[in-house]
């Protein structure tokens, strides 16, 4: 079994809480996960002196335990992602964790102050050749989000190839498929013809307060072992954890933490005749 904690949309620079991150950092530091992901936007303007504050904390994790992140569209504006790569560490990686059977791969979904998020055909061939090992668990991290999330603001922001993404996903049997960007908790599964499932899941933001309605500040902790997956949300402020999705032996139970759209709409006064 694997153990991951992702954290997502920290933004340095723009209503970061710094109370939140030692908050995320103690908790690592009692369970001690395999891996920590962060799906992007770390910092909030892609400037150099952002990225230096920042890292102290990032370091406090790769103090505990293997640390993993992938750029997201607000580390790479201003040319960002230079700062990126000097500070945080490559734009896309892999992580093998063999006494785990696990691989865990993250690219770069992100262009210079463009919101939208593409993978491109050089980095999907790249992606690809990463999964040259017959490893049980296997995990993506990107930063944009492959579907359109439930009450989470504009949709044009989706990954512009995500169709071929889907495809990879299915082909070579990816497990679970890391995102941030929109700082909404959610969770989809998509059941294949082979038998095999993909769990695309996405995280809220971490360290910030630009959530959206009444959510809180939030990150992902996450246990996958030979196809079945438990991933719980734990709340930033106070570190309760409640059930988002349990996976197990293709047959998958979502627990939905946030009202529908259409909840919202029935509960409003403003439609009252």
């Amino acid at each position: 079994m694997v153990e991951i904690i992702q954290i997502s949309d920290l933004h340095y620079g723009s209503e970061f809480r710094e109370d939140l991150f030692e908050n995320i950092i103690s908790y690592i530091d009692e369970i001690r996960p395999d891996i920590v992901i962060c799906t992007g936007d770390i910092v909030h303007k892609g400037r150099v002196v952002q990225f230096k504050n920042v890292v102290q904390y990032i370091k406090r994790i790769k103090d505990i335990t293997k640390f993993m992140a992938v750029p997201g569209n607000h580390d790479a504006k201003n040319s960002g992602l230079v700062f990126f790569e000097k500070i945080i560490g490559p734009r896309r990686s892999r992580v093998v964790l063999n006494e785990k059977d696990a691989i865990i791969v993250g690219v770069c979904s992100a262009k210079d102050d463009i919101a939208s998020g593409e993978i491109g055909d050089e980095q999907l061939d790249w992606l690809a050749r990463q999964f040259n090992r017959n490893l049980e668990d296997r995990v993506i991290a990107l930063h944009h989000h492959l579907i359109p999330i439930p009450m989470s603001g504009q949709k044009f922001t989706t990954v512009r190839d995500a169709g071929e993404i889907l495809e990879f996903t299915n082909l070579f049997e990816i497990d679970l498929v890391l995102m941030g960007h929109r700082h909404v908790p959610h969770a989809y599964t998509i059941s294949w013809k082979n038998s095999s499932s993909t769990t695309f899941l996405y995280c809220g933001t971490s360290t910030s307060n630009k959530v959206r309605a009444d959510d809180s500040p939030s990150f992902n902790h996450i246990f996958l072992n030979e196809g079945d997956l438990e991933v719980y949300i734990v709340n930033s402020i106070n570190l309760e954890k409640s059930l988002l999705v349990e996976r197990k032996e293709h047959h998958t139970e979502f627990i939905r933490p946030r009202k529908t759209r259409i909840e919202h709409l029935l509960a409003s006064e403003v439609w009252d005749e």
